[in-house]
């Protein structure tokens, strides 16, 4: 299978990126976790249009090159940049809008090579597959979908969404005081039914048609693997939510996780 590693790019404590290390370790392959915060005390030589890519010097690790890299699960959701844990809030900003931007050059510079980087950053958080519903709500119907009804409010000013419920799990726009999408408490509360994709491995929740829709709705937004949460209606099952980070801490979830990853780092090899 060659020598090249599953790259795990984690959160402290996530037990899906522990889970699905193991599993790979399990399937004979070499696994490298790493933190954001290891990666800001590395020494990155950042080269995406070099021959030989990017070098990254991990504290402990050694030195990590593009050639050496077969896939990359992508599961951070945040900056943590230790050596700013102090400075003033302007300084921490800066400090984190540049590494996010190089972080986020790296990895598509791995995806362009061809290296399976999932999920690979897009949207409002470089670092984070956010995917607002603004974008999904639109891309599910046309692709047949059944989707739930949103109220679309520009201002949360003047109670204008008193009594609803904020859609999407992101904090977009940040800094404004921009309403987004809304609904209300009673279809935020329902239960919500999970189908899981991925690459080319959908559930659809046994539901073929609704399995082909919803892999074809993860590839449109330009994810690898993603949870899909339904709501049951008299109508049918509507989409109410897109998790690009799902939790992956059953063991079943975990192993496809795996499964999908391996295929790519045999390919890779």
């Amino acid at each position: 299978m060659g020598e090249r590693v599953a790259l795990i790019l984690t959160e402290p404590g996530d037990q899906s990126s522990d889970l699905v290390g193991l599993h790979l370790q399990g399937r004979g392959c070499r696994v490298l976790r790493v933190t954001v915060a290891t990666l800001a005390r590395a020494l990155i030589r950042h080269c995406p249009d070099a021959h030989d890519g990017t070098s990254i010097e991990l504290p402990g690790v050694g030195v990590l090159t593009d050639a050496a890299i077969g896939v990359v699960l992508n599961r951070l959701s945040t900056v943590d940049l230790p050596q700013f844990a102090h400075a003033p809030a302007a300084d921490r900003d800066y400090a984190g809008a540049e590494f996010t931007a190089l972080l986020t050059s790296w990895l598509q510079a791995l995806n362009a090579r061809g290296t399976l980087v999932a999920n690979l950053a897009i949207g409002d958080h470089p670092y984070d597959a956010a995917v607002h519903p603004l974008g999904w709500h639109a891309l599910a119907a046309g692709l047949g979908i059944g989707v739930g009804d949103f109220t679309v409010a520009s201002s949360v000013r003047g109670g204008d969404c008193a009594g609803l419920a904020r859609v999407g799990a992101t904090g977009y726009p940040r800094g404004s005081d921009l309403g987004g999408w809304y609904r209300t408490p009673a279809a935020a509360d329902t239960d919500l039914a999970w189908a899981y994709v991925f690459g080319d491995d959908s559930d659809g929740l046994g539901d073929q048609a609704l399995g082909g829709r919803s892999l074809a709705l993860v590839r449109a937004l330009g994810l690898g693997y993603a949870a899909l949460g339904f709501a049951p209606t008299a109508a049918g099952l509507q989409l109410r939510e897109v998790a690009p980070r799902p939790p992956l801490t059953a063991p079943a979830l975990a192993g496809r996780c795996a499964d999908w990853l391996f295929a790519a780092l045999v390919g890779a090899a």
